[in-house]
C-alpha cells in the first residue's frame, strides 16, 4: 500500500480521490522488463517513489540521513507524488511515532495518523525491526528477514526508488533487489560512501559495494569532495547531479536571549569536536564573558571527556549537559540561544545548520563545513578555523554585539528561504527522478 497524507491505495492500482479530486487518467503499470524504455507522460505526471532511508532509530541510530529522507518524502507528497518511506529500527518497534505530527506505519500493518506541523501531507514510514547478528555489532550490521521480502513486493510497482546509500544491510540489499526488479534507482550517499583504508570496509567493497555501484542510474551529490570520492570508487561522474538538503519552515523564529547562551547540539563524537566547544567556552568565561553553555546530543565517544572538562573547570555551574534531545526540543533551544556553535571537522552538509538558519539563529561554524563558503559569502554565519581560540573569539564577538547577531541571523534566514526550501527541493527531485527513469521531460 502506498500512503501519502490521508491517501491509501493499492500499489499502482486505482488511486481513488486525492484531496477530494479523482484523477481523470493515470498511467498503468510498466513491466520491469520494459522499464528501460521511454514512455510518454501526461503534463503534471508525478512518479510513485520508494524512499529507502536506512536506520530510523532509536535515537542517535538514525542520524541526519533519516531526517533528510523524511523531509524529502513529506516534500514530495506535498508536491503530489505517491511516496512510501521504509527504514529499519533497532529493537522493538515504537508504539508511537518518534517524530510527532507525522504518520508512522509499522510492519504489522497498523498506523498512527496525524498531519505535519506545516499543514502538508505527511508520509507514513514503514519500519522493520532490525537485529544485530552478533553482540557489539555496529550500525552497519543489523539485519532483518522481513525487510527484503517487503522490498521484493514493492520494487516492481515503484516508478523510481531513492536509496540513501551507505555500507549497510538496509540500503545495500535494497539496491541489489531494486536492480534485480528493474526499478530505476537514484542513490544519495550524503558523503558516507568514500574510499577507505580499513581492511573490513575494503573487503565489504570487493564483495558487495562494487556490485551495488553498478545499479543506480543517477547519483545525487552534495559537495565536490563527495563526487571525488565516488569517482575513486568507480562511479561515472556523468551520472552525478548536485542537489541540496532542505528543512521546512519551522513555524517559529529566533529570539535573542537577555543573557548570552551558546548551544552545541550534535552527536558527541570526535569529528563534531564537542571538546573544542567546551574548551572555547572555558576560555571565554576566563576572559570575563558572563554566559551559559548548553551541550546536547547522544554520546558517541566524547561524553566522558566533555564531563571531565566541565567538572574540573571551576565553571560547572555555567554548563548544562542535557544529553540527547528530540527534534522539537533542539529547535526550541536553537530559537532561544545567542548562537548555535558547530566546531566540526570535515562536516559535509549538517542538517542542524539548516535548522538554525531556518529559525534565523546566528551560527558559528568551521571552514571545514560544506556550507561555510555560501554562508560566509552571504554573511549568514561566523566562519572560523576548527580551533579553540577561533571558536572562543567568535563567541566573544557575538556575545558583545547584538546588532551583529541580528544581522547574521536575518541573513541566515534569507539564505535558507532562497536555497533550502522544501518546495524547491521537491521539484528538483521530481525532475531528477524523471531523468533517472528515462521519462520524457527529465534532465539528468
Amino acid at each position: 500500500m502506498w500512503r501519502g497524507g490521508q491517501v491509501t491505495a493499492p500499489l499502482r492500482g486505482a488511486l481513488g480521490a486525492r484531496n477530494g479530486v479523482v484523477p481523470a487518467v493515470k498511467p498503468g503499470p510498466v513491466p520491469a522488463s520494459k522499464r528501460t524504455g521511454r514512455r510518454r507522460i501526461l503534463p503534471g505526471w508525478t512518479p510513485a517513489v520508494l524512499q529507502v532511508g536506512g536506520l530510523a532509530g532509536p535515537g542517535a541510530a538514525a542520524g541526519g540521513v533519516w531526517v533528510v529522507a523524511r523531509t524529502q518524502s513529506d516534500a514530495l507528497a506535498a508536491a503530489g507524488a505517491e511516496v512510501e518511506l521504509v527504514g529499519g529500527w533497532l529493537g522493538t518497534l515504537p508504539q508511537e511515532d518518534p517524530e510527532p505530527a507525522r504518520q508512522l506505519r509499522r510492519d504489522d500493518g497498523s498506523s498512527d495518523k496525524g498531519s505535519s506541523a506545516e499543514g502538508k501531507r505527511a508520509v507514513a514510514a514503514r519500519l522493520f525491526r532490525m537485529r544485530r547478528p552478533v553482540p557489539g555489532a555496529g550500525l552497519r550490521a543489523p539485519v532483518s528477514f522481513a525487510f527484503p521480502r517487503h522490498m521484493r513486493r514493492s520494487a516492481p510497482a515503484a516508478d523510481v526508488a531513492h536509496v540513501h546509500l551507505c555500507r549497510d544491510f538496509v540500503t545495500c540489499i535494497s539496491t541489489l533487489l531494486l536492480g534485480r526488479a528493474g526499478t530505476p534507482v537514484v542513490a544519495q550517499t550524503h558523503g558516507m560512501l568514500l574510499p577507505s583504508d580499513r581492511r573490513a570496509l575494503r573487503m565489504f567493497d570487493r564483495l558487495i559495494t562494487r556490485r551495488v555501484l553498478q545499479i543506480p542510474a543517477l547519483w545525487l551529490t552534495l559537495t565536490e569532495d563527495e563526487e571525488r570520492g565516488l569517482a575513486r570508487l568507480g562511479v561515472d561522474p556523468g551520472r552525478f547531479r548536485r542537489v541540496v538538503n532542505a528543512t521546512p519552515e519551522p513555524g517559529q523564529a529566533w529570539s535573542d536571549p537577555e543573557k548570552p547562551v551558546f548551544l552545541f547540539a550534535a552527536r558527541l563524537a570526535p569529528r563534531k569536536q564537542p571538546g573544542v566547544f567546551v574548551q572555547a567556552a572555558l576560555e571565554a568565561l576566563a576572559a570575563g564573558l558572563d554566559a551559559r553553555f548548553v551541550v546536547a546530543g547522544p554520546d558517541q565517544g566524547e561524553a566522558a571527556k566533555v564531563q571531565a572538562l566541565v567538572e574540573g573547570s571551576g565553571y560547572a555551574d555555567r554548563f548544562e549537559l542535557v544529553g540527547e534531545l528530540g527534534p522539537a526540543e533542539v529547535r526550541q533551544r536553537m530559537a532561544g540561544c545567542t548562537a548555535y556553535v558547530l566546531p566540526a571537522l570535515s562536516e559535509p552538509y549538517p542538517m542542524t545548520v539548516l535548522e538554525a538558519a531556518a529559525l534565523g539563529a546566528p551560527v558559528i561554524l568551521t571552514e571545514q563545513c560544506g556550507l561555510a563558503a555560501l554562508m560566509d559569502r552571504q554573511e549568514a554565519a561566523v566562519v572560523v578555523e576548527p580551533s579553540v581560540p577561533a571558536v572562543r573569539d567568535a563567541m566573544l564577538r557575538l556575545a558583545g554585539d547584538r546588532a551583529e547577531r541580528e544581522r547574521i541571523g536575518g541573513n541566515a534566514r534569507l539564505v535558507h528561504r532562497e536555497n533550502w526550501s522544501t518546495e524547491a527541493l521537491a521539484q528538483d527531485l521530481l525532475d531528477a527522478y524523471r531523468g533517472a527513469a528515462g521519462l520524457q521531460g527529465g534532465q539528468p
